[in-house]
C-alpha cells in the first residue's frame, strides 16, 4: 500500500513575540531545565515493565527530557515560551512524574501544553491530575476529545473489554491530524498513528546540541493487541490504520526513537549510555516489527 504523507498544516500556535528567546523567557518567567542532582545515578529499576516504579529524570537530547517511570515514557520538551509534556503515565505514578519535572528546576506551571500518544490509562491515566497541577491546555485528536472529557473508552478500541477508565480531563482542545504544534520557534509535528488505539498519535521535533541537530520521534505503539472480542481481520477494524501508521513512521526522519513503553526501543539503556542513543534505522525497524506482528495476528485469526 502506498501512502502519501499529508502536507503540514499550522494548526495550533502558542507564540509570544520577543527580541530573543532568553529575554522572552525572563519576561514570562519560564525557567529552562537544568541537570538533576542524581544525573549520575543508575536507572536501578527492578522491572523495566513496571508502569509505576520511579526512576530519575535525565536529558534525552537538547532541551528534551525523560521524566517518566521505569516502564512508561513521559517526555518534557522545554521552550522559553512554555514547556510541553507528552503523556503522563498512570495515575499511581503521577507524583513520581511531577517530582521528576521539579528535579529539573522548573515549575509545574511552566508546562503550558500537554499532548498524548493514545487514550489508554497506562500512558495518560494521570492526565487529569497533571492538567490540574499545571493548568496546561490539553491538545487532542478530534476523534477522542469526548473520550478524554468523559474518562471512558468506547468499543472502537481493540482493548475495550480490558481497559480501565480514568479521571475526566478538563481544558481539552482538538487539533487537525498531521498538523504542527508551534510553541514559539519550536515546531512539533503530529503523526497520525491510529491502530493500537483509535486516537493514536506520534510526535516528531528537532533538538540541537552545539550545532548538531537531530530529529526526535516519540512514536505511538504499533502493537496489534486486543481483548478476546476484537478482531483485526474484521472489515471495520483498525488493521489498515495500523499499516498506514507503520508506513508513516518508517518514512519519518528519525535519529532518536522514543517509545511509550521503553522496552520497545531499549530507551533507558540508550539514555544511560549502555547502547547508542541515535539510530537512523530505529523507526524503520520499529515499523517493520509492528507490521510483522500484525500479519502474524491476522494469520492466527484466519485459522480460528
Amino acid at each position: 500500500m502506498n501512502f502519501q504523507i499529508r502536507p503540514l498544516l499550522l494548526i495550533t500556535s502558542i507564540t509570544i513575540l520577543s527580541l530573543t528567546q532568553t529575554a522572552n523567557a525572563n519576561r514570562i518567567g519560564i525557567k529552562m531545565p537544568s541537570e538533576p542532582k542524581l544525573i549520575s545515578a543508575p536507572t536501578a529499576c527492578k522491572s523495566l515493565d513496571d508502569w509505576n516504579e520511579p526512576t530519575h529524570a535525565r536529558r534525552i537530547y537538547g532541551n528534551t527530557w525523560y521524566v517518566g517511570t521505569c516502564g512508561i515514557s513521559v517526555v518534557l520538551i522545554a521552550t522559553p515560551n512554555g514547556h510541553v509534556l507528552i503523556d503522563s503515565a498512570p495515575q499511581k505514578a503521577s507524583e513520581a512524574v511531577r517530582q521528576n519535572i521539579l528535579s529539573l528546576g522548573v515549575k509545574l506551571s511552566d508546562i503550558k501544553t500537554i499532548l498524548i500518544t493514545h487514550e489508554h490509562h497506562d500512558h495518560m491515566g494521570g492526565l487529569a491530575s497533571m492538567q490540574a497541577a499545571t493548568e496546561a491546555k490539553v491538545l487532542s485528536r478530534s476523534n477522542i476529545v469526548d473520550v478524554l472529557k468523559s474518562g471512558k473508552n468506547d468499543r472502537r478500541d481493540p482493548q475495550f473489554d480490558e481497559l480501565s477508565g480514568f479521571d475526566p480531563v478538563a481544558n481539552v482542545h482538538a487539533f487537525e491530524d498531521a498538523g504542527t504544534i508551534a510553541i514559539g520557534d519550536k515546531k512539533i509535528q503530529h503523526l497520525p498513528m491510529a491502530g493500537h488505539a483509535p486516537g493514536g498519535s506520534g510526535w516528531t521535533w528537532q533538538e540541537c546540541e552545539k550545532s548538531v541537530c537531530k530529529n526526535l520521534v516519540f512514536a505511538d505503539s504499533l502493537g496489534s493487541i486486543s481483548d478476546a472480542t476484537y478482531r483485526y481481520s474484521a472489515p471495520d477494524s483498525l488493521a489498515n490504520a495500523l499499516r498506514e501508521s507503520s508506513q508513516r513512521v518508517a518514512k519519518t526522519a528519525c535519529d532518536i526513537l522514543i517509545t511509550g513503553h521503553g522496552t520497545a526501543s531499549d530507551l533507558l539503556a540508550r539514555l544511560d549510555g549502555a547502547k547508542p542513543l541515535a539510530d537512523t534505522q530505529a523507526c524503520v525497524n520499529y515499523a517493520q516489527t509492528g507490521m510483522l506482528r500484525l500479519e502474524e495476528r491476522l494469520k492466527k485469526e484466519m485459522v480460528k
